[in-house]
């Protein structure tokens, strides 16, 4: 998963620099939620999918934005 996090990073970054501060501080926040439990992964999951339907992305940052979502659900369904 670190691989996973370093692209959270350069999401972060990049709604940084289109001036996204608050979904950012909302994405850090649902980050929190990760604990080491499965439970704190799902809550992450859906704290993150519910950020980004009530902040519009788009192009290069919105496809990272969906790349982690997939990868995240594709590793909670395998276990």
């Amino acid at each position: 998963m670190q691989d996973y996090w370093k692209k959270f990073d350069i999401l972060c970054s990049d709604l940084k620099t289109d001036g996204k501060q608050t979904l950012i501080d909302e994405l850090r926040k649902a980050q929190s939620y990760v604990n080491g439990l499965t439970d704190g992964w799902y809550d992450f999951l859906n704290a993150f999918e519910k950020a980004l339907k009530t902040h519009k992305l788009e192009g290069k940052t919105q496809q990272l934005a969906i790349e982690l979502i997939e990868t995240l659900k594709y590793r909670l369904e395998k276990g």
